[in-house]
């Protein structure tokens, strides 16, 4: 009972308001410009603003989809991770340009939607590229829905990056990419509610001088469960193991890269007039036989000798030797 005033200090204490003798004005908070108001009942603030376990995912799902898209469109791309952020659903979807390739995905066992969008900019490089143009710089879009064609590259586009994330998030946990729906206008897609927090991340995809962008979202409810283990950038399993698999993937994508070879019989030369009185049934004579190495190029760079002839009833060549004596004194050590 100690706490409590008596009624002497009770009446000394309203003497003394009362007088002027005690202080009543609140004191007044100190003003600075470093002083930002803090929401406790905002997502934002009590999620890290990184996740090393999913940075690491990024950077793995990037190594493998760069062999991927690279064998697609036959010539090498980068693909570079441009970060992750948390960011409100209602914000990334007013900030996706229009049209732009929305896909619904789930990753099961993992709760939620998940949501993949390619930028018609890259839809429309893809689309170059995967017919031969090897020169594209830029990109002019048009406010369209994508044609019939368009449509399957993205189903193949999408394919290839489902596959490669669910590589990529293997040492971490095991997921099964599913494709639910699409769409291209994002007023139509409403799988969260605008104030829940997704984390979104950028990639950059570079053929020659044009740059393209895709994005991977995850809604906040997704990665909750795996939360711990990605903030603390753990894998799950041996770090030494995960590179040797991706390397595995890596060089089996390799493997499979089509290559171009061509066979050099001989080169001549002949003047402009000779060329101009060329006609049909005119012969060109070669400074070699039928019995003389030829050679034997792999995408235009020489590397081996061969000698003609046919195979099966068709024409064919024979490797008789490497162009590079080193090789050959390694292979015949190692055999």
């Amino acid at each position: 009972m100690g706490d409590i005033l008596s009624q002497d200090e009770v009446d000394a204490l309203l003497q003394g308001v009362k007088e002027g003798e005690v202080d009543t004005e609140p004191e007044e908070a100190p003003h600075s410009e470093d002083i930002q108001p803090f929401d406790l009942t905002s997502q934002a603030q009590i999620i890290q603003a990184s996740l090393p376990g999913l940075e690491s995912i990024n950077e793995r799902f990037s190594k493998i989809q760069k062999v991927s898209i690279s064998n697609l469109v036959n010539q090498i791309i980068k693909i570079t991770p441009d970060g992750q952020k948390f960011v409100k659903y209602g914000e990334f979807m007013q900030f996706i340009p229009v049209p732009s390739s929305i896909n619904i995905i789930e990753l099961k066992p993992l709760p939620g939607k998940a949501l993949v969008v390619f930028e018609a900019p890259l839809v429309f490089a893809v689309l170059e590229f995967f017919f031969g143009n090897s020169s594209v710089s830029e990109i002019k879009t048009e406010n369209r829905p994508f044609t019939a064609l368009e449509q399957r590259v993205i189903a193949r586009l999408l394919e290839i990056c489902l596959n490669d994330y669910r590589a990529a998030w293997e040492p971490v946990q095991e997921i099964n990419p599913s494709f639910v729906g699409s769409e291209t206008n994002p007023n139509y897609v409403n799988i969260l509610n605008s104030s829940d927090l997704v984390i979104k991340s950028t990639f950059n995809i570079e053929f020659g001088e044009f740059v393209g962008k895709f994005h991977i979202v995850l809604p906040n409810v997704m990665i909750e469960p795996l939360k711990e283990q990605l903030n603390s950038g753990g894998l799950g399993s041996n770090p030494s193991s995960d590179d040797k698999q991706w390397m595995q993937r890596l060089i089996n994508n390799l493997l499979r890269a089509p290559v171009e070879i061509s066979v050099e019989i001989d080169r001549a030369e002949l003047t402009v007039r000779d060329i101009l009185n060329l006609q049909t049934g005119d012969v060109i004579t070669l400074g070699k036989s039928m019995n003389d190495e030829f050679l034997l190029k792999v995408e235009g760079i020489e590397k081996f000798y061969c000698l003609p002839g046919f195979h099966r009833g068709s024409q064919a060549v024979k490797i008789t030797r490497p162009v590079n004596t080193y090789i050959s004194e390694r292979s015949e050590k190692n055999g």
